[in-house]
């Protein structure tokens, strides 16, 4: 039931395949033939098992779109989990990057595990890439953004470039109204079901919850008849857009000056989760844990009954268990109370000091652009950020895989997805406090309200600091 990747899917008739266990997938690591996301990345360790590399497509001049870039540029770009799967497709594309754009060059880097960690290391040492893939559903665009590091793209990228890309994800994760990231690839939230469990319980796959209410009540079922507890992540590193997304919380006041996050309705949100610990229906470990990738191995192991997350994953599920693999089901991932589908995936973002903008603004956009966003769609199960990459008759049909099924369903579903999070101040420091006082609720035996009470006064002193 977690809402970071919330992208709820449309159909129950979805065959296979968050890291939200509920409500809304966890990406957070790269594409995996492997892992998602969480994280194509799809959510995190390794990267997914990716069909054979295409072709190499040729250069071509209409894909140089960034006005004045800079001659004799070095740039760095940095991925998140996409080594060693994809490291075929990632060099034909700079190959042709540097083809279409001359006397640019670049040096890629991918970061797994230690991502985030080695990022800020960056950061603080003045040596941060010029370009970074950054996970929108993990809140990691606002964070640095929020922070000053990430560069405006509204004032510098021509109007023409921002059309390319479907309006609610030129506009997700904004910061004070303005966007800081191209969309990169996105994916569906399915729910994968294990179905030798739920038919232990004597579940019908079919009839998964459309909702996160009626989470609970199955994990209690498949506590009860199964054996088994359910394998639940909650977004730690973006816990009020799950609190926005799953229980449709009002997080800050209209002039942004008070958090409002322990409100009914937030107290609500966090009282469900308190309830399935206490009823020991849920998997402790996996629940607040950093990794993405613990309840993928939890579910990939076969000890699971269910798992948010995209349909891109499922290959992991497939190299780790192909027994588990013939036994999928797949369901709608459940709405929250919003009702609004979720955010975005992945994106590319640029550093605000780079000494090349144009250049590093002229790689982001075009490993973001219809041309190779369909290359990369066709590798693995993720999907582009453009209606026009749509128009190509790849998608027109679905593919032999489960978990490329819910390709004819994904322009329109993409087309929905809206960041309706608002800009939170000092966001990285304000989840911390949430993250402890979420924590307490759900294992010290603080009141959820006392809990997110504590968490709001301390929240509101940092705005006064």
């Amino acid at each position: 039931m977690h809402l970071k990747r919330t992208l709820t899917i449309l159909a129950a008739t979805i065959l296979v395949v968050g890291c939200a266990s509920s409500a809304s997938p966890s990406p957070s690591s790269g594409p995996s033939a492997a892992p998602a996301a969480s994280t194509p990345a799809a959510s995190g360790s390794t990267a997914p098992a990716a069909s054979a590399a295409a072709t190499p497509l040729a250069a071509d001049p209409a894909e140089a779109v960034i006005p004045n870039v800079e001659s004799g540029a070095e740039i760095h770009f940095w991925t998140f989990y996409l080594s060693p799967t994809f490291d075929q497709y990632i060099k034909d594309t700079i190959t042709r990057f540097e083809a279409t754009y001359p006397g640019v060059k670049v040096d890629w880097e991918d970061h797994q595990a230690t991502f985030q960690d080695d990022l800020k290391n960056a950061f603080a040492a003045g040596n941060a890439p010029d370009v970074i893939n950054l996970s929108v559903s993990e809140g990691w665009v606002s964070d640095y953004a929020g922070k000053g590091l990430l560069l405006n793209l509204d004032d510098k990228v021509p109007q023409a470039v921002k059309d390319i890309y479907f309006p609610g994800l030129w506009k997700e994760q904004l910061v004070d109204g303005k966007n800081y990231q191209f969309p990169w690839y996105q994916g569906l939230s399915v729910e994968l079901i294990n179905k030798r469990l739920f038919e232990k319980a004597g579940l019908d796959p079919a009839a998964f919850p459309k909702t996160i209410d009626g989470i609970p009540a199955l994990c209690q079922t498949l506590k009860d008849k199964a054996s088994t507890v359910c394998d639940i992540r909650l977004t730690v590193n973006d816990l009020i857009a799950q609190m926005v997304y799953e229980g449709n919380v009002k997080p800050i006041s209209a002039d942004g000056k008070t958090f409002t996050f322990n409100s009914a309705e937030a107290v609500a949100w966090l009282q469900t989760y308190v309830d399935m610990v206490k009823a020991g229906t849920v998997d402790n470990t996996t629940l607040t844990t950093t990794d993405d990738r613990t309840g993928l191995l939890l579910f990939s192991a076969g000890q699971a009954p269910f798992y948010l997350t995209g349909p891109n994953l499922i290959r992991d599920v497939k190299s780790n268990n192909e027994t588990l693999y013939n036994d999928l089901a797949v369901a709608m991932a459940p709405l929250g109370k919003s009702n609004v589908t979720g955010k975005g995936l992945m994106s590319i973002s640029v550093k605000a000091d780079t000494k090349f903008p144009n250049a590093s603004m002229a790689l982001a956009q075009f490993f973001t652009n219809p041309r190779s966003m369909v290359q990369f769609s066709q590798q693995v199960a993720i999907y582009p950020s453009s209606p026009k990459a749509f128009e190509d008759p790849f998608f027109s049909s679905p593919g032999t895989a489960i978990e490329d099924s819910a390709r004819p369903l994904a322009k329109d579903i993409i087309a929905t997805y809206a960041d309706i999070v608002p800009t939170i101040p000092k966001k990285a420091d304000v989840n911390e406090i949430v993250k402890k006082a979420v924590e307490s609720a759900l294992f010290n035996n603080v009141s959820a309200q006392d809990a997110l009470n504590k968490a709001v006064q301390d929240a509101n002193a940092l705005l006064a600091g």
